[in-house]
């Protein structure tokens, strides 16, 4: 393992969060699972609330890191976006369960859980669909944006659509998804 754990620890710790909900992150239960001699996880990470951070992290960089993959896409606005939808639903669905659960338990973090809540969905880049389009108020428009996406994601990854009478192929999910995206940027004026 290379002299520098601290991504592998952050993703691992996403993947405990994930399959055993954030009480289940220790520094032991890292160390077990990465199968790394115990007390490794706290040389890194002496507290939990910096363990926390890097799960944190971890979400964030993929996000970052996904999303400049698909701007690479010359599709329309509501096909890049339905793919990525499509991609955490899929890749990511451990990241996406991860984030729930951390979001609840890093409430009185505002930095932590400002970083959180802003990893998957971007309101300034959602600005920037709007941008040239003449619309009346595209801080509004990204705002409902991101909300929307916010909804779609839950439903489908932890809410109604969850259940396994819901899943539908990821070819025919990210159509699916495109449907109410590409309505909403239609209809914003």
């Amino acid at each position: 393992m290379n002299a520098d754990r601290r991504p592998l620890m952050g993703a691992c710790a996403v993947t405990i969060i994930a399959e055993h909900g954030p009480r289940a992150l220790t520094h032991r239960a890292v160390d077990a699972a990465m199968g790394i001699p115990q007390g490794s996880t706290s040389y890194y990470f002496r507290t939990r609330e910096s363990l926390l951070a890097a799960a944190v992290q971890h979400i964030v960089e993929q996000s970052q890191s996904t999303f400049a993959e698909l701007l690479n896409d010359n599709s329309d606005p509501a096909t890049v976006i339905a793919r990525y939808l499509g991609d955490l639903l899929t890749r990511r669905r451990d990241e996406l369960i991860a984030r729930y659960a951390l979001l609840l338990e890093i409430r009185s973090n505002r930095e932590l859980h400002d970083a959180l809540a802003q990893s998957l969905f971007s309101t300034a880049r959602a600005q920037e669909i709007f941008a040239g389009h003449r619309v009346k108020n595209p801080e509004s428009a990204a705002s409902d944006l991101v909300s929307l996406l916010e909804g779609l994601i839950f439903d489908r990854c932890i809410g109604s659509r969850s259940t396994p009478t819901h899943h539908a192929e990821p070819a025919e999910s990210i159509l699916q998804l495109r449907i109410p995206i590409a309505a909403y940027l239609r209809s914003v004026k």
